[in-house]
């Protein structure tokens, strides 16, 4: 109202120089010059509105008590002024207004409520503010409010400014001499900001964040005792720890006065230092936490791990390696706020594929192209890879170079040698991976403006506490990643005692090792443990891939064994109870795992755990085949399993043949010349 006020005026300006300089038969003594008509009248107007602008903002901001919510005002509010007058209308029975003072006997309800919206209008603004408004929308003067009115107030200001400066110039209107007597609206809220507000916000941020860091159970996980009972569609929200969310809520407000304040000025510097300090202080706390769980733990000792994969010259380490997998694009887009993303890969993982790929256009923008080879991630439709089973067991292989010393079950001291996180400790790595990454995701929420991504938005003085945010995000990622590769370890520690079972050379009947059943056990309770401290989205994760695994050491035990000296008694050799038991084993542990994977957000793939699982069980029936059977299977299945694999098979001594590894060398050169004529046709 008060910008379309200066409008009228300005336009009534402009009319009444225009008209005095194109009309030499009126007399202006007043004016010394035609430009300087209403001049007084605009200066007046704009300090009046200044005045009412600013008596309305002290009165909604109670600067003599910035840090405490007045909920005394509002009750003396209604006691005085028009609102007594608002709720004497509802005394009567069951405040129905049924029985009221007067009643029938001459009240008129229709104007005592226009005598008191006459009374409303005349009421100045700071009053109208205390009596009035506050008392309606049931809230409190507080020096926060600032922020909330400060862009509406800059914009008003700037109209203002824009309408007088365009005036000046179309009037051509002396303004050097111009001296402003009212100090302006918006200059008053940026000082309340400067000297009262932000102390108060940045002390909130920092002590608040520290307090929640001292406590004894800042990173401990918020249990839940109705998480079962909410359903699988719900199981996935989980509550973050005490340190994430006193770091979420008590920097909430230095995030909204960051968009709310003029970049770069006096104000917006301090603000994000303070918000930097704060995030830093947070992170030194979180790497004590990290440090503290994963140390002298042999997964976390594999993160760092550096070996030459693929066709690279150079190292990788085994933690980007792990990147290459599809259930790390699924959990880094489940805490990615919807955002596109890039998976970030070394270059000199190479795919391995025979017909090398097309690169894009070097002036073609990132979301036109993904590379492929790098296990690049567009959109949340690109989750879905080509490739699929083939990629995933190209990956296996790259992750397998990283854990022979894993593989290696035929050691004294395997046991010895691999540290293992506790229940505990893998529950307190899922909640602190869970809590790191949704925390990211929610302040990287809060540094994007509208229609536009933070990385864009923000400018280069953000850029470090962008970074101290990504910061976050890495850790949470890091934890997760530890979490998967030690239920790995977990699983290799039990699968590794199936080899030097005395079930396998049992004569009498088929048992099944305990280890199996004990692994199945431990699959089970430790999904309900991290679903319920962590939420279904890292427990999946850590769950991941062991569909794929879990079949690869069965097919490794199967090589120990074969091999010889892993058994008890090793020159009777397996028998084929033991055979049948190994067999068995393979359906328990299938359905075991299926069993504790069968939750909301479970990376579990159907296809590459059929493959996996049959090609195992294919590996231990070639055990009980004799010699023509296993000839005649190798011919039809070459290409199903490693030369080396089928070699095993051929030396081995099994319960029905001798063995004879003469016969897979006929069968190799047999199946090369094959190859060669082949190719010289396809040439042809």
């Amino acid at each position: 109202s008060y910008g379309c006020v200066m409008i009228r005026l300005a336009h009534l300006a402009q009319i009444l120089r225009y008209r005095i300089s194109s009309d030499s038969t009126i007399s202006t003594p007043s004016y010394e010059h035609p430009s300087l008509a209403m001049h007084r009248v605009l200066n007046e107007t704009q300090d009046i509105m200044n005045q009412e602008v600013k008596g309305f903002l002290r009165a909604c901001l109670n600067e003599a008590r910035p840090a405490e919510t007045t909920k005394s005002t509002i009750r003396g509010s209604k006691k005085n002024g028009s609102g007594s007058d608002a709720g004497s209308h509802e005394r009567g029975l069951f405040s129905l207004g049924i029985l009221n003072e007067g009643g029938a006997y001459g009240f008129d309800p229709a104007a005592a409520l226009a005598a008191n919206r006459a009374s409303t209008v005349e009421l100045p603004p700071d009053q109208f503010a205390l009596t009035v408004m506050f008392p309606k929308t049931n809230a409190s003067p507080q020096v926060r409010h600032a922020l909330t009115f400060r862009r509406s107030v800059a914009k008003w200001t700037d109209g203002i400014e824009t309408l007088r400066k365009e005036l000046v110039y179309m009037s051509k209107e002396d303004i050097s001499s111009e001296d402003t007597k009212e100090e302006r609206a918006m200059d008053y809220l940026d000082l309340v900001i400067q000297r009262t507000l932000l102390p108060v916000l940045q002390d909130e941020a920092v002590n608040g964040t520290i307090s929640a860091l001292e406590r004894d159970d800042a990173f401990e996980p918020v249990m839940d005792h109705g998480y079962y009972a909410r359903g699988k569609h719900n199981q996935q929200i989980v509550q973050m720890c005490v340190a994430c969310q006193a770091l979420y809520t008590s920097t909430a407000p230095l995030f909204a006065a960051l968009h709310r304040l003029p970049k770069g000025g006096e104000m917006y510097l301090p603000l994000v230092a303070v918000l930097e300090h704060a995030i830093l202080t947070f992170i030194s706390r979180v790497k004590q936490r990290v440090e503290s769980i994963c140390l002298d733990k042999t997964a976390d000792k594999l993160l760092d791990k550096l070996e030459k994969v693929g066709r690279s010259s150079k190292d990788s380490s085994f933690s980007n390696v792990i990147e290459r997998r599809k259930a790390f694009g699924t959990l880094k887009h489940a805490y990615s706020d919807g955002e596109e993303y890039e998976q970030e890969t070394e270059d000199n993982l190479d795919s391995g594929t025979s017909v090398p790929l097309l690169s894009p256009h070097p002036g073609d923008t990132k979301k036109r192209h993904v590379a492929k080879d790098s296990g690049g991630i567009g959109r949340a439709s690109a989750l879905d890879w080509g490739g699929g089973v083939e990629r995933e067991e190209e990956t296996l292989y790259m992750e397998l170079a990283f854990l022979r010393d894993v593989m290696a079950f035929e050691k004294k001291d395997y046991e010895t040698g691999i540290v293992l996180a506790n229940n505990d400790e893998l529950m307190k790595a899922c909640c602190l991976s869970h809590s790191l990454m949704m925390v990211s995701c929610l302040l990287e929420r809060r540094l994007r403006t509208k229609n536009k991504s933070w990385e864009k938005k923000s400018t280069g003085q953000t850029r470090a506490l962008r970074e101290a945010v990504k910061t976050i995000k890495e850790h949470g990622v890091r934890m997760a990643k530890f979490v998967r590769i030690d239920m790995l370890l977990q699983a290799a520690l039990r699968m590794a005692k199936i080899c030097k079972s005395s079930t396998l050379i049992a004569k009498d009947a088929v048992r099944l090792p305990s280890s199996v059943n004990d692994l199945g056990e431990y699959l089970t309770m430790t999904s309900d443990h991290l679903r319920e401290a962590g939420g279904s989205i890292v427990a999946a994760y850590a769950f991941s891939c062991l569909e794929q695994y879990i079949p690869h050491m069965l097919k490794h035990t199967v090589v120990l064994v074969a091999t010889g000296g892993v058994l008890p008694m090793s020159a009777n050799g397996i028998t084929l109870n033991g055979i049948e038991a190994l067999d068995r084993s393979g359906s328990v542990l299938y359905r075991d795992l299926k069993g504790a994977t069968n939750f909301e957000n479970s990376c579990w793939d159907d296809e590459l755990a059929a493959v996996s699982f049959e090609r195992s069980a294919s590996y231990i029936a070639m055990m009980e085949l004799e010699m023509p059977e296993l000839e005649e299977y190798c011919r039809k299945c070459w290409n199903d399993f490693t030369e080396e694999e089928l070699k095993v098979m051929f030396r081995m001594q099994a319960p029905r043949r001798r063995g004879d590894v003469k016969k897979f060398y006929n069968i190799k050169d047999k199946f090369e010349k094959k190859l060669d004529k082949f190719e010289k046709k396809s040439k042809r």
